[in-house]
């Protein structure tokens, strides 16, 4: 008797070179996104934290290390990418995008001084209205 149940073929997923090239541009992508949506610039590695035990000279191997693969790795990106990545910040859509966030940046300045004045507004005005109704009713 069957059951008519399938058992479906699991698809063996490979990781390939191709895959390794596609995650490294997309997390390139990413990072150069990030690094300019808050402004900073990419040579920006080389703050490190103080609170961070590492001495200058560690600090300093580090940073060599990192601007080596990443030059290496933007290095074997194509010529075109290369050109959409360094004209990224002169995309439409991109500058759409950090007007936007200037717009929201400069619109939430004191949003919470706002905020507690119309509470305190809101609670006087609902004082002044109770204290109206109770003489009213008396």
């Amino acid at each position: 008797m069957s059951t008519g149940h399938k058992h479906k073929k699991k698809k063996h997923t490979e990781f390939t070179f191709q895959s390794l090239i596609r995650l490294t541009v997309f997390s390139i992508i990413v990072f150069f996104i990030i690094s300019f949506i808050s402004g900073q610039k990419t040579n920006s590695i080389q703050t490190i934290d103080s609170t961070l035990s590492v001495d200058k000279a560690e600090s300093n191997f580090i940073l060599g290390k990192t601007t080596e693969i990443s030059n290496n790795i933007y290095q074997s990106i194509p010529e075109d990418s290369r050109k959409q990545l360094e004209n990224l910040n002169q995309n439409p859509v991109t500058t759409l995008v950090q007007e936007k966030i200037n717009l929201i940046k400069e619109q939430s300045q004191g949003f919470p001084q706002k905020q507690i004045k119309d509470i305190q507004k809101m609670i006087i005005q609902n004082i002044y209205e109770n204290s109206i109704r109770n003489i009213d009713s008396q």
